[in-house]
């Protein structure tokens, strides 16, 4: 019986470095990563090595006011081949949304300015004599 077991990684959601190549052109990044390769198979190359030294590496992300981290992934395959693509894992919740226009927001509760002490606890040696301290 596993019972932590890593979830096997699907490499239909991961794509080899050529196809990420639009991608990152279409970001305006691909220059800074594969600048002087001219031929597509050149620049997939180049993209597979740049991510290919990224994998493992955490990293944080924000869409949409929701943050999280991001993890590079890369699935194995026959011949060598590389496919890759983003673990991401988003914080717990998402910040609450703004109060529509014309209504209040809540006010958070208030403490009690006198809260009760915690009643007295004698506190004996661990080794048993029956002295308190």
């Amino acid at each position: 019986m596993k019972t932590n077991a890593v979830p096997r990684p699907d490499p239909d959601r991961a794509l080899p470095a050529t196809k990420w190549v639009p991608l990152f052109d279409s970001a305006e990044l691909l220059d800074s990563v594969a600048g002087d390769a001219k031929t597509p198979r050149a620049r997939g190359i180049r993209l597979g090595q740049w991510l290919g030294a990224r994998v493992g590496r955490v990293v944080p992300v924000c869409q949409g006011g929701r943050t999280g981290t991001a993890v590079l992934r890369a699935v194995a395959l026959r011949s060598n081949e590389k496919r890759y693509y983003f673990e991401v894992a988003w914080d717990e919740s998402p910040p609450p949304d703004p109060p529509p226009a014309g209504v209040a927001a809540t006010e958070p509760p208030v403490a009690d300015p006198d809260p009760a002490p915690p009643p007295a606890i004698p506190l004996v040696a661990a080794g048993g004599n029956g002295e308190e301290w």
